[in-house]
């Protein structure tokens, strides 16, 4: 990973050569021409675009990134710079898409280049050499014997508009070439007619607008020298361009004779060649006025300065973690950036979380993912919250979509970005999922637990208890559980595996959950009677699930309830939801997570919603066998809620490394369950894969619970045997924030905790995961607790401003697998740690997974110290992924 610098340009006066690729070239016109105008254009447009004349911008250094990512441009692979109102998304070698919401303006928008040695074009794509993603946008630099141009791209934080800054370095004059396809569309399923393209000459831009003139924009440079003469009354066939003058006659190159010198460089100026595009909803003046406004010397420099300040503050003010685990640091960095990013603001709708981004291309108005799904929101507000992002969780989950509430209490699943222009709530999508509600009363009770704000709690209250209501009567036999016929989709959307489905364990995890919190909220309303009913629900729900769905000969939980009274005994990634929330119990959870770990269910890359053993099981299925990251998230917190926190380390990290495999600084959605690379339908900037690599590692690993309306913060991390300390910062607890540094030394765990902003006494519990095996000492010796996978000793503290804990011990087992990850094409190949649990003699007992025949070394902790032990796995009896099991067993 390297940081980006930035040199100056190398230009001269502009070259004019007419090359045609598409429609009739326009060329500067001469003092005499008449101003040509569109039909209805304003008079505002003024002669030419700068007063001074100038054709490009000032220089500014753009500044080194810490978090700066750097590759060589792959076709195909997605890059994106977004903002709150407009996002540009293309991949790496070049082609690009701009949106400002609700809007589809263009996509393929490339680059080529003429220079005097060829007649045609040099494509883009063809040399596109390197790409560099970061928070503030992307950079693609385009490398030929005769130039180097970079093109740098970000979109304004607050603004419908994408700015392109070209820094050319050309040793021979050059044109640089811009070609699109215009789309001029709402978002899916909204229409719109009368859609036309023109050249606005004095603006040096085209202006994309439709019959009633309601949506405007410009998209131009002022150092356009020449552009299609497109219709007027409609959109062309052939793709629009724009030529860009870098050079002029006075410096052509010109063949030497025999014996002379080549002809001289372009000149170098310290410049920049912008290119805007500006506009959306709203007025020609106001495009207009947006796009000269944003194409001006000097303004560029100041949105840049924003898009840092803004990525400045995600990185220095919010949470942030310095572990061994450097890939995992800078996922965590990533992960802020992609959530701060799902923020999109309609100017219809508001202001609310989307789900992913993805290109729409020629053949759709659908930007992946990019607009607003209740229960993603949901799942990604427990990371937000976590991370000190409430302000978003507040605006854009919880207030956002209480407004788009049905009257009867349930959330809405989605609203496309161009709801404003359709009667969206008659179609059957808004409220097709039965989880987007109990959802978002989770989401609200984790908010409040993280933030303490009850103000907003208050406010929300009718709408959390006619949310509470819905969900209530979805159960129709009263067993406690929502029912997937009368609430709606749960865990699947597609697929056999739904066949008969009464109630599945995803739905009616995420059920008893909210429940929980709804409760406690109750409470805090002043309604105990309310939180009474809740809480005797949830017992009984949890009683269903425990009887119907434990199954103990397999040791696992059943899929779902059906409707004929038997269970769909699949086994399924999905019990992990309900484990998650530490609602299972302790002893069958502590089973379902061996489960869990197997190859069965977890690949090098993530996990399975259903096990490799199904005959349903196709690895190429939505549903049915393709890795899930957000699925992922959910074993890893399961495995560490459940004390099996090997196999919760492999799937945090698994997740961590789909943000730097594929999209640089981008998570996948959904990745094929054989082969290590995401399905071709997959959205590439997904935010609930995102945001699970906050969720198990904030709430997992590091064990951190905050309880503000408690004044209370758990801290029960289950720190890697090979990891002696982490530092994390800016944890946010009410309306301050909490430094904590875990260091282990020989025999001791000691937390160091500082707190910033409010200095309310709030007891800090400390409760570490000790090695199985260990001997507990001190003061946590007396409120020690053993589990199947670790012992918990505990020590509480109230703190001001800061503190030391820490709890001594000694001894104890641990096992390090050898770090493989995973081959972008590859299947499976690391090995697995299953389970360890210490058996009735004492002895340390360790469930193992590898490749068939295959040998692998491990790092073995032991009470005498440390050594490494080379398992070689069984050559028969491997499973379809080649995977065989074996059992250590040591004393």
């Amino acid at each position: 990973m390297h940081t980006m610098t930035s040199s100056r340009v190398r230009r001269s006066a502009p070259l004019l050569v007419a090359v045609v690729v598409a429609g009739v070239l326009w060329r500067p016109a001469l003092a005499q021409d008449p101003p040509p105008r569109a039909p209805g254009a304003p008079a505002a447009i003024t002669q030419q675009v700068f007063d001074s004349g100038a054709t490009t911008i000032p220089f500014f250094p753009l500044g080194d990134s810490p978090l700066a990512l750097t590759g060589p441009s792959r076709p195909g692979m997605f890059v994106s710079a977004v903002g709150r109102r407009a996002i540009a998304m293309g991949t790496e070698d070049g082609p690009l898409e701009f949106w400002s919401w609700p809007i589809k303006w263009l996509h393929d928008f490339e680059l080529s280049f003429q220079v005097p040695k060829y007649t045609a074009a040099i494509q883009g794509r063809a040399v596109a050499h390197s790409v560099i993603q970061r928070p503030e946008g992307v950079t693609i630099e385009y490398v030929h014997e005769q130039f180097t141009v970079r093109q740098h791209i970000f979109v304004p934080l607050d603004e419908p508009a994408v700015v392109m800054l070209l820094e050319v370095d050309a040793i021979r004059p050059i044109d640089i070439i811009a070609r699109f396809t215009p789309d001029i569309h709402y978002a899916w399923p909204a229409g719109l007619g009368g859609q036309y393209l023109v050249w606005e000459q004095n603006a040096r831009a085209f202006l994309f607008s439709e019959g009633k003139q309601r949506i405007n924009a410009f998209l131009g440079s002022p150092a356009v020298t020449q552009a299609s003469d497109v219709p007027a009354h409609m959109l062309a066939a052939d793709r629009p361009q724009l030529v860009l003058g870098v050079g002029g006659d006075a410096d052509r190159y010109t063949a030497p004779r025999l014996g002379e010198p080549p002809g001289r460089n372009v000149n170098i100026h310290a410049a920049y060649i912008p290119i805007v595009l500006a506009g959306g909803q709203m007025s020609r003046d106001a495009a207009l006025a947006l796009y000269r406004r944003l194409i001006a010397p000097g303004v560029a420099e100041q949105e840049w300065a924003r898009r840092v300040a803004h990525a400045d503050t995600l990185r220095d003010t919010m949470f942030s973690i310095r572990s061994p685990d450097a890939m995992l640091n800078m996922a965590v960095e990533y992960a802020k950036v992609n959530l701060d990013e799902s923020m999109a603001c309609n100017p219809d709708l508001g202001c609310g979380l989307v789900a992913g981004y993805g290109l729409s291309g020629a053949s759709s108005d659908r930007p992946g993912f990019g607009w607003f799904f209740g229960g993603d929101a949901a799942i990604n507000s427990f990371a937000m919250s976590g991370a000190g992002q409430a302000d978003l969780v507040r605006d854009g989950v919880l207030q956002f979509f209480a407004k788009y509430q049905r009257a009867d209490g349930k959330i809405t699943h989605e609203i496309s970005q161009g709801a404003g222009h359709v009667d969206w709530f008659s179609y059957p999508y808004p409220y097709y999922h039965g989880d987007t509600t109990p959802f978002w009363i989770l989401a609200a009770g984790e908010y409040w637990r993280q933030t303490g704000d009850t103000g907003t709690i208050r406010a929300l209250w009718p709408n959390l208890k006619r949310a509470w209501e819905w969900s209530r009567a979805t159960d129709v036999n009263g067993d406690g559980l929502m029912e997937n016929p009368s609430a709606g989709a749960g865990a699947l959307e597609v697929g056999d595996l739904q066949i008969g489905i009464l109630s599945d364990v995803y739905l009616s995890g995420v059920w008893v959950s909210a429940l929980d919190r709804f409760a406690r909220m109750a409470q805090a309303m002043g309604e105990p009677a309310l939180s009474d009913s809740a809480l005797a629900i949830r017992a009984t729900a949890l009683e269903t699930m425990e009887s119907a769905l434990w199954m103990p000969d397999s040791k696992q939980y059943a899929f779902a309830l059906l409707q004929d009274g038997s269970v769909n005994s699949s086994l399924t990634s999905w019990p992990a939801t309900a484990m998650a929330f530490d609602a299972l119990d302790p002893a069958h959870g502590a089973e379902m997570a061996a489960r869990l770990a197997s190859s069965t269910i977890m690949t090098d890359w993530g996990a399975r919603p259903l096990g490799a053993t199904s005959a349903l099981f196709d690895p190429l299925h939505y549903n049915n066998g393709a890795v899930w990251p957000f699925v992922t998230g959910f074993v890893a917190l399961a495995e560490y809620r459940y004390h099996n926190a090997p196999a919760g380390l492999f799937a945090l990290q698994a997740i961590a490394r789909t943000g730097f495999d594929q999209a640089l600084g981008r998570n996948p959605e959904v990745i094929s369950g054989r082969l290590y690379k995401p399905l071709d339908t997959s959205v590439p900037q997904q935010f609930f894969a995102t945001s699970m690599v906050l969720t198990p590692l904030i709430r997992g690993l590091l064990g951190i619970d905050v309880d503000a309306p408690a004044h209370r913060v758990t801290l029960a991390p289950h720190l890697p045997p090979d990891w002696d300390s982490v530092e994390v910062d800016h944890v946010p607890v009410g309306s301050g924030r909490l430094s904590v540094t875990l260091t282990r030394t020989a025999g001791r765990v000691t937390a160091s905790v500082r707190r910033m902003g409010d200095v309310t006494p709030l007891e800090v519990v400390f409760s570490p995961a000790l090695p199985l095996g260990a001997r507990v000492g001190g003061a946590g010796a007396a409120d020690s607790v053993h589990t199947r996978g670790d012992i918990h000793a505990t020590v509480k503290m109230m703190v001001t401003d800061a503190a030391e804990l820490s709890v001594a011990y000694s001894g104890g087992w641990g096992i390090v697998p050898p770090s493989m990850p995973a081959k972008i094409g590859h299947r499976s190949e690391a090995p697995r740690v299953i389970s360890e649990r210490l058996d009735a003699e004492g002895r340390y007992v360790v469930s193992l997974e590898g490749i068939a025949g295959r040998s692998y070394v491990f790092r073995l902790k032991t009470p005498d110290g440390d050594r490494t032990e080379t398992m070689t796995f069984p050559a028969t009896g491997a499973n379809a992924d080649g995977y065989t099991s074996m059992v250590a067993t040591y004393r």
